[in-house]
């Protein structure tokens, strides 16, 4: 093992080297009359000075240190070092060094080992260790870059490990005291609060909060608190400006830039306010909208109502319907919440107003609340929309997101806010007739195209306990009675709360006293056909979905438009991206190519200036989000918020955790293993498994429950279904190994029980009752031992109770690292979170970041890797250009508008939004843009297709079709030029095909007879 530094030194000053380590001897005992060979532990010492003499004059080359030792040990490992110059550095008292601990031992085995390995370096006489040089980013730096360098100024690197990881002492002045080599490193990321403080004159700090209830009902207090996070953020901001100027000169333009934007968003968070005082309307969307929340929040707690069948085939259900009081600590905004709800509120509220185009990106670390604050934003807008014309009914706001797991949690937590809203809408006058809704559109595999399949489904659920449930919803949204599948005889089932109403399936609360337990039921829509006639107020979805719009063209009814392509309402005023750093790479690039489309369907063109839709992204992780705007939506601006500090983490609205005396609270700790001595990750998987399963029976019960679920990520299935073998064999085995090396009674073992898979594999409707049983508590029967998940955890998976996670093998990207890891620990100041990741020794990017783990996890947040897409590259147009243009056309004209003759106008306009964005976007794509427009045109102009979809189910026309679903086979005879594959995903569209080898050709020439010569 070695470690590299820095070190800065003059004659008569030195490194002085103390290593720690032991070996074992072989020890007979006589046991039971039975001879036994036990091994005895041999701790050893040794110290060794490296002066300057040597380090300065020895370049290049590799030496031998002499070492003292404290007894003649037979085992005697061996100190080097090698030092050379600061490459590009001139000082000749500079000097990088790496020293090395050698086992020189004669043999193999056990006997000749060195165990518990380590050393650690201090500087003697006046030496100095500095921070390790970094190797700048090749080219010019840019203001992320520098911004990046200013809020990390803090945290440098020390040292190097090689075959072992670095640490070091806190730096003080860019000096540590000392650097030690560590075979199991860790590091402690502090926890963050968005909690903010006010400081009492008698220096007690008293948290911050924003009442939910005084804001809805425009109390004095509700104001009172507003300007009090008004005030302590102008005065963070000031005290944040009068330290530019102490920092050092090349940190000072970032730090400006900071704090201007500091700037700007107090000045948006008070013109919200103005609005408030200003405008009845906004003032009463934005009153609504808090009475909203309050209750959303009230409700997606409560405690599930189990339903059973009684004797007579009655549908009970536990308790009574309870009472929506707000129990304390509930019903409060989170200062950055409230903060970034008052800095949208104009461009919310206002279509016309001049920061619409602004593309807001909420930002901020995982659990810390942004879903509450963008769901309190599409309140004020639904609220708004109805408040200005009662009569504009249709879908306002659409939610999207990338994963179906994700969806479907999301959509549990709004159905909440939508049923709060329609209650308030039913008791208020200028609210319109039409009810608050929500829908949720996905694909057919998820929830059900149309009425009949949905029927159908029905049908099938009641019968079959092992049918897919594709209707979601699990509870009732206002009261929690519980819904969905309950047993009913040997194998049947009752689909509790799923009513079948004429020819449509209709949501109904079993609880007779629920308010929505009368024919018109819950005001949730998860068919197809439905969503297109109701309109919901909100849709949720995934971004795939918007594919289907060159096959679906009843979906124009989501944008406000008639079977003529007329304006009938407004189209949705606000779009929200959830997680918008998985909008990236191929995913990334098709949805890139079709956001222009939508974008304009959702564009009122009938005012004089036309008025797009605002948008708002949230994530946790995200690197240059400016350019991922302009290419994903075309917006030149874009506005982070909360702005940042000067520091890594400080924010003002998210700051480091402390306790009461100040001191930083417990954060997430990551811990690194490493084996190279033992022969596959695989093994030292087994071991880590096997120590992490027993040493859980060692905690107090209060403490047990976070760390008793131990919940595995590993990079890919296949890595998976390994662990799960190693869970039914390897495990237990090693398990009774250590039940027989500490003597620990067989009935303490604890052996993997209860194991949990959370993949894609499973069906949508297994993924809610997966999360459920994760959330079960230690001392149930059918609490989890070990959930083994793929990175389908990656976002959504909100679980207080989880505090133990393994990541095997290092995740593929540091965004990726961070969301994963962010799904434990979440109630820190209850059960800190302990990540421990197994690296593989033979893969050099896991040995990297083993050997550089605390380097690493210091600037977790400034490694997260850029995120690219490329809409207007060739292999996209080929894919997605026709299918985006097709989904304007089908969307925005006539619904019995056909494919003959080519509409030419249509298409032009189509064309030229696709145009238009990749001028504005990627103008070096101009050329290939032009081309495959071209191409389309002509192949459809010539081609003389007379039906729209030519596959053979569905009543298309497979010889006539212009278009069939991307990855299926070409009917035979069909007409050239060859019919479009067109994606009704934007994920995989290629085509799945099996491959046989046969050997007929050989059969064929054996049979030929042998040409004469």
């Amino acid at each position: 093992m070695a470690v590299s530094l820095r070190v800065r030194l003059a004659a008569g000053q030195s490194l002085h080297v103390t290593v720690s380590c032991a070996y074992y001897d072989r020890f007979p005992v006589a046991v039971a009359n039975s001879e036994r060979e036990w091994w005895l532990r041999r701790p050893l010492t040794m110290t060794a000075n490296i002066g300057a003499d040597f380090l300065l004059t020895r370049g290049k080359r590799l030496f031998s240190i002499d070492a003292e030792t404290a007894s003649q040990d037979r085992v005697r490992p061996q100190l080097q070092a090698y030092s050379r110059p600061v490459p590009g550095y001139p000082d000749p008292d500079c000097r990088l060094v790496t020293v090395v601990l050698v086992n020189t031992t004669k043999g193999s085995g056990s006997a000749a080992a060195l165990l518990q390995a380590g050393f650690e370096v201090r500087p003697q006489g006046g030496a100095r260790i500095e921070s390790y040089p970094e190797l700048d980013a090749p080219g010019a730096s840019d203001d992320e870059e520098d911004s990046i360098a200013l809020l990390y100024r803090h945290k440098r690197t020390y040292a190097i490990g090689h075959g072992c990881a670095a640490d070091w002492d806190e730096p003080i002045d860019d000096v540590t005291a000392a650097v030690r080599a560590d075979p199991l490193p860790a590091y402690e990321v502090p926890s963050l609060t968005p909690d903010v403080f006010e400081t009492l004159a008698t220096g007690e700090r008293r948290p911050v909060q924003v009442s939910m209830g005084a804001l809805a009902n425009g109390d004095p207090e509700g104001q009172q608190q507003l300007e009090m996070v008004f005030t302590l953020y102008a005065d963070w901001v000031a005290q944040r400006r009068a330290e530019i100027d102490q920092l050092p000169e090349r940190y000072r333009p970032a730090a400006t830039r900071h704090v201007d934007l500091c700037d700007a968003a107090l000045e948006r968070m008070r013109a919200g306010r103005d609005m408030l005082a200003n405008n009845e309307s906004a003032a009463r969307a934005f009153r609504l909208a808090n009475e909203a929340m309050l209750y959303q929040q009230v409700r997606s707690r409560l405690e599930l109502r189990e339903v059973h069948l009684d004797r007579t085939g009655i549908l009970q259900v536990a308790g009574t319907a309870p009472d929506a009081v707000p129990s304390p600590g509930v019903g409060n905004w989170r200062p950055f919440q409230i903060a970034f709800l008052l800095a949208s509120l104009p461009d919310v509220f206002d279509p016309a107003s001049p920061n619409r185009e602004l593309v807001d990106l909420i930002f901020f670390p995982t659990g810390g609340g942004k879903t509450e604050a963008y769901l309190g934003a599409a309140a004020i807008s639904m609220f708004a929309r109805r408040l200005r014309n009662p009569a504009d009914a249709g879908t306002d706001v659409l939610m999207r997101y990338t994963l179906r797991l994700l969806t479907a949690q999301q959509f549990l937590r709004a159905a909440s806010l939508l049923c709060v809203m329609e209650d308030i809408r039913s008791n208020a006058t200028d609210l319109g007739d039409e009810r608050f809704s929500i829908g949720i559109w996905l694909g057919s595999t998820t929830t059900p195209n149309r009425w009949a399949a949905a029927k159908t489904a029905l049908s099938k659920l009641r019968g079959d306990s092992r049918q897919e449930n594709p209707f979601l919803l699990l509870r009732c949204p206002w009261c929690s009675a519980q819904m969905g599948p309950i047993a009913k005889g040997p194998r049947g089932q009752e689909a509790v709360g799923y009513v079948p109403v004429g020819t449509k399936v209709r949501f109904i609360c079993p609880d007779r006293s629920c308010r929505f337990a009368n024919r018109e039921g819950l005001p949730i829509h998860v068919v197809d056909e439905d969503i297109y006639e109701t309109r919901p107020s909100l849709v949720i979805g995934t971004v795939d979905k918007f594919a289907m719009l060159a096959w679906q063209t009843s979906a124009r009814s989501l944008f406000g438009l008639d079977e003529n392509g007329e304006r009938q309402v407004s189209p949705p005023g606000l779009i929200i991206q959830d997680e918008l750093h998985l909008i990236s790479g191929p995913l990334g690039s098709m949805v890139g190519l079709y956001e222009p489309i939508i974008e304009d369907l959702c564009t009122d063109y009938r005012h004089h200036v036309p008025r797009r839709p605002k948008i708002i992204a949230s994530t946790a992780t995200i690197r240059r989000y400016e350019q991922q705007v302009r290419d994903l939506y075309g917006r030149s601006r874009a506005c982070l918020f909360p702005p940042h500090g000067l520091e890594e983490g400080r924010s003002f609205f998210a700051e480091p955790a402390r306790t009461a005396d100040g001191s930083l609270a417990r954060g997430r700790r990551y811990l690194g293993v490493m084996s190279s001595s033992l022969g596959s990750i695989q093994t030292v998987q087994v071991r880590v498994a096997a120590s992490t399963l027993q040493a859980a029976m060692a905690i107090s019960d209060d403490d047990r429950d976070g760390y008793w679920t131990n919940l595995n990520f590993l990079n890919s299935l296949r890595e998976l279904g390994n662990t799960v073998s190693l869970l039914q064999s390897d495990i237990p085995d090693y398990l009774t190994g250590i039940r027989k090396r500490d003597g620990i009674a067989a009935a303490d073992i604890r052996w993997p029980r209860v194991t949990l898979e959370l993949t894609s594999r499973r069906r949508s409707d297994e993924i809610p009752k997966a999360i459920e049983q994760l959330q079960q508590d230690y001392g149930r029967d059918d609490c989890v031992d070990v959930c083994l998940a793929s990175n389908i955890i990656e976002v959504g998976v909100d679980i207080d109770r989880l505090a133990l996670m393994t990541i095997i093998g290092q995740p593929k990207t540091t965004a990726q690292h961070i969301q994963v890891s962010g799904r434990v620990g979440r109630r820190w100041w209850e059960r800190p979170g302990l990540v421990i990741t197994i690296y593989g020794a033979a893969k050099p990017r896991d040995r990297s970041h083993y050997e550089r783990f605390r380097s690493y996890h210091q600037r977790l947040y400034a490694q997260v890797e850029p995120t690219s897409l490329t809409p207007f590259a060739l292999p996209v147009l080929l894919r997605g250009l026709h299918g985006a243009a097709v989904a304007h056309i089908r969307q925005s004209g006539d619904m019995k508008l056909g494919p003959d003759p080519f509409p030419d106008k249509q298409f032009e306009r189509a064309a030229k939004l696709i145009r238009d964005r990749a001028t504005f976007a990627d103008p070096a794509e101009l050329p290939t843009v032009h081309s495959v427009i071209a191409r389309r045109a002509k192949e459809w102009r010539h081609g003389e297709r007379t039906e729209w979809s030519a596959n053979t189910f569905g009543g298309g026309d497979p010889l006539q079709g212009l278009m069939r679903y991307a990855g299926s086979s070409q009917e035979p005879g069909a007409k050239l030029p060859t019919i479009w594959d067109t994606p009704t995903s934007m994920r995989s569209v290629d085509a799945e095909c099996q491959l046989r080898i046969t050997d007929a050709y050989a059969v064929d020439a054996a049979s030929q007879p042998e040409e004469s010569e």
